[in-house]
């Protein structure tokens, strides 16, 4: 712990910025007047605040985190990974979704990655096979995204993290435990990986300067070349030589022809806020709603919160199963698919889910405080992946002009993906998420959540997740906007995974246990106890403009963030 805040001293110092000495863990929320950010690392953060200060916009600081959390958070992010912006552009009072996330492959083994994903069984490929590598999106991403609403010069973007890779930062501990973990399968896969990661032969030490000139290298590239170099360049050549050397077969074609999109954001109502979210193929913006929806008629205020109560807790999770069960069946590409979000998102087929959610709870007999019985609890696993959750980073930023963003990008899948690096970038391992592999709409359906709350209508904050993404974000959003609760407590709120029917339910202990029995007894759910702040249940970043113009930032207890401003 004392090693690891060391380490992000010596970062933050080596870079010109004050010392940050963040860890996982209960954090305040902070305030500030001109600008604020949010990230899961303290590095970037200050980073972002920094470009804000010297009159950059939100949308400049979050372009600029993008690549340097490539750099120090390797195992979450790539520039071969995917990206989504919902932007809120205060000179125009319009909110922008920009879709750069992976497309499939032709040869995407997607029917394998559906079963696993939605716990069906079935097989995926290998964790190091080139069948799970996709299109990737993010370069093209962040250019179309700077084109349109940047401020700085397109090598700007990248000179921190070439910067940081160059100079390079302390190894810190939950990076080391990602490594760790990976060490003796994906990151031993390839020279490549093992070359980039680990270069002594073992995952380096906390407090071990870690270097990436390779990685470093490229950016270069892009800086000097642009999205030319990742989409028909050198490095694409090589790229698709990997892919397919490693069992994949991403062409030439399909890297070159990829588009990043600009779609309409999702947007549904909660008691009297307006929420505006991620639109197909993302699951994200019609998961929050329609969940909202459901809740909308229980009135959260006139019960007991769901964390000490197992009545108004299995209200909530069923909510949660109707919801995610429709988005799974109905939410596709919008360029291959009719997709019917405007009535899955109606607030009559939500009175008519909650209606038949409140008409199949059990009858007043089997309810009895009595018959709840104390039993032996299995502790959750993680083992197999959930298609409503992936290893990704979420960054927010607020400026003083009343510009907001909120950007998701992502390895997808696993941490550090397949372990195979091409001329200093990391694949991504998205390519067996769900979706379609015929047609114009190849795009994975990911949970990505960048999500924004309007109240009288004007933005009022920003906010979105990794890790359970837009299950995170709903569940942080019942806690503010339907309890009450105030944004820091809403994060730190106890949060849990697995509502549909048949799943196990994992929750975080911090739900008592006579909550957690009632929940088995009564209502025959399969809790799961995991830890009290689980870091796969995500990393909430958001901020709001409160009343007078001031800014509130957060940054989740679960992992090693920081929100700041100025």
């Amino acid at each position: 712990m004392v090693r690891t805040r060391l380490a992000l001293v010596l970062v933050a110092t080596c870079l010109g910025f004050p010392a940050a000495a963040q860890e996982q863990g209960p954090k305040p929320a902070v305030r500030a007047k001109s600008g604020m950010a949010s990230s899961s690392n303290p590095v970037v953060t200050k980073a972002m605040v920094e470009v804000m200060r010297k009159s950059g916009t939100a949308l400049d600081a979050v372009l600029t985190a993008v690549p340097m959390q490539t750099v120090i958070e390797p195992q979450m992010v790539t520039l071969a990974g995917g990206v989504s912006i919902l932007y809120y552009d205060a000179k125009s009072k319009q909110y922008y979704y920009l879709d750069a996330e992976l497309d499939h492959s032709k040869d995407a083994d997607v029917a394998a990655g559906w079963s696993t994903y939605t716990g069906g069984g079935g097989s995926r490929p290998p964790d190091t096979s080139g069948k799970r590598i996709g299109v990737p999106g993010t370069v093209a991403g962040m250019k179309l995204a700077a084109d349109r609403f940047g401020t700085l010069k397109w090598a700007d973007y990248f000179q921190p993290a070439i910067d940081l890779a160059t100079k390079g930062y302390p190894m810190y501990s939950f990076l080391y435990g990602e490594m760790a973990d990976a060490a003796q399968s994906r990151l031993s896969a390839y020279p490549s990986g093992r070359e980039e990661y680990l270069p002594q032969g073992f995952v380096p030490p906390v407090g071990t300067n870690v270097t990436h000139p390779r990685l470093a290298a490229a950016m270069k590239r892009i800086q000097s070349e642009g999205p030319a170099y990742i989409y028909s360049g050198e490095w694409a050549q090589h790229f698709v030589a990997a892919v397919k050397a490693t069992g994949g077969n991403v062409t030439a074609d399909e890297l070159a022809g990829y588009k990043a999109r600009w779609s309409e954001p999702v947007r549904s109502t909660f008691n009297g806020y307006e929420i505006i979210s991620a639109p197909p193929p993302s699951t994200a913006g019609t998961l929050i709603g329609l969940t909202l929806n459901i809740l909308e008629n229980y009135d959260l205020k006139a019960h007991p919160y769901y964390a000490d109560s197992a009545e108004s807790f299995e209200v909530v999770r069923r909510a949660f199963g109707v919801a995610e069960t429709a988005t799974d069946e109905y939410v596709r590409d919008p360029l291959s698919y009719n997709v019917p979000t405007t009535q899955l998102l109606s607030k009559p087929y939500a009175k008519t889910m909650y209606d038949i959610i409140m008409g199949s709870m059990p009858k007043a007999a089997a309810t009895a405080e009595g018959d709840v019985k104390p039993g032996l609890e299995i502790a959750a696993s993680f083992a197999e992946h959930d298609r409503h959750s992936t290893d990704t980073d979420h960054i927010v930023a607020v400026d003083k002009y009343g510009n907001m963003a909120s950007l998701t990008h992502s390895v997808y899948g696993s941490t550090f993906a397949t372990g195979l690096v091409v001329d200093g970038i990391a694949m991504n391992s998205g390519n067996n998420f769900p979706g379609n592999t015929a047609g114009p709409g190849r795009r994975v359906l990911s949970p990505f959540p960048p999500t924004m709350v309007a109240k009288d209508g004007k933005p009022w904050l920003t906010i979105g997740s990794p890790g359970l993404s837009s299950r995170a974000v709903t569940i942080t959003l019942i806690n503010l906007l339907g309890y009450g609760k105030d944004l820091e407590t809403s994060v730190d709120a106890p949060r849990f995974q697995g509502s549909q029917a048949g799943a196990a339910f994992s929750v975080e202990t911090r739900v008592p246990q006579a909550v957690r029995d009632r929940l088995r007894t009564v209502y025959g759910v399969a809790v799961r106890p995991t830890m009290p702040y689980m870091w796969h249940f995500g990393s909430i970043q958001a901020i709001t403009r409160d009343p007078d113009g001031s800014l509130t930032g957060v940054a989740d207890p679960r992992r090693a963030g920081l929100a700041e401003g100025y």
